[in-house]
């Protein structure tokens, strides 16, 4: 017979207790880290931590505080060794991973010399749109989750893992949590809708005029406000952050471009 499967409020909990305790652990592990290293340790701490429970068989400290167990989408047994690796390797590096995957689609799409420009700006603002809103994809999730139960992490929805109770649950105010996983849901709709429209409104502007100089106040490498205007040798300005940092091409012309042929704006204002 199976389990009955936990409620969001003991999910909630027991992630939590979690996250406090690898906080605990990375903030151990930065001390014995040197400084270069520091950043790694919330990462690893995770992988430590999910390594000596999950990946044993063990309950993590919040499912056990919280009485509930993992469980596969049959919910009668524990998932599968490979299903729980994927969703530890997921939940702490696949924000990371599809961000790199993302930046390698867009060096290949600058490099195509089969795309048009149009095509080309097209592809990449889309492709920094969605980096754009990788948190809240996950904010979408967790607010699904708060409303309607699951996991918090999209690792495990993935892998097809879920929760059930091994002992009664606690009593928890569900219609507080569901009331917070519609105004978490709602803000990032609105956050999504942001940026897609910010999106649509430059690739609108580049239509327009994609060949004249840019005398938009926004950059559109990055689709923020240009702050320290500067001009590639094409003649096309961006803020400086682009102009000295990834970019290699112009995001407009594709004209590749060095570092030193950069020229800062000092007394230009974008109207």
């Amino acid at each position: 017979m199976a389990l009955p499967t936990a409620q969001p409020a003991e999910v909630l909990r027991a992630w939590q207790k979690d996250d406090l305790y690898e906080k605990q652990l990375a903030e151990s592990l930065s001390k014995l880290m040197s400084a270069r290293y520091a950043s790694k340790a919330i990462p690893l701490s995770s992988v430590i931590y999910r390594s000596l429970t999950t990946l044993k068989d063990l309950q993590t400290l919040g499912e056990e505080y919280s009485g509930i167990v993992q469980v596969d989408e049959c919910y009668n047994k524990l998932p599968s060794y490979y299903s729980r690796l994927f969703s530890i390797i997921l939940s702490t590096f696949g924000e990371n991973i599809t961000r790199r995957l993302i930046h390698s689609i867009e060096k290949r799409v600058e490099q195509n010399p089969s795309l048009t420009i149009e095509a080309q700006n097209v592809l990449l603002v889309s492709l920094k749109t969605l980096s754009s809103i990788l948190p809240q994809i996950q904010n979408i999730h967790r607010g699904l989750a708060y409303i309607g139960g699951g996991p918090l992490q999209i690792g495990k929805t993935l892998t097809g893992i879920d929760y059930v109770h091994v002992r009664p649950a606690a009593a928890a105010y569900y219609a507080h949590l569901r009331l917070l996983g519609i105004v978490t849901l709602l803000h990032a709709i609105v956050s999504c809708g942001q940026s897609l429209y910010r999106a649509k409104t430059h690739m609108d502007q580049m239509k327009e005029v994609p060949n004249e100089v840019d005398s938009n106040k926004s950059c559109v490498a990055c689709l923020e406000e240009i702050v320290q205007p500067c001009v590639l040798p094409c003649g096309h300005i961006f803020c400086m952050q682009c102009s000295y940092g990834a970019l290699e091409n112009c995001a407009l012309c594709r004209s590749p471009f060095t570092k030193n042929s950069v020229v800062p704006l000092m007394n230009y204002f974008p109207e």
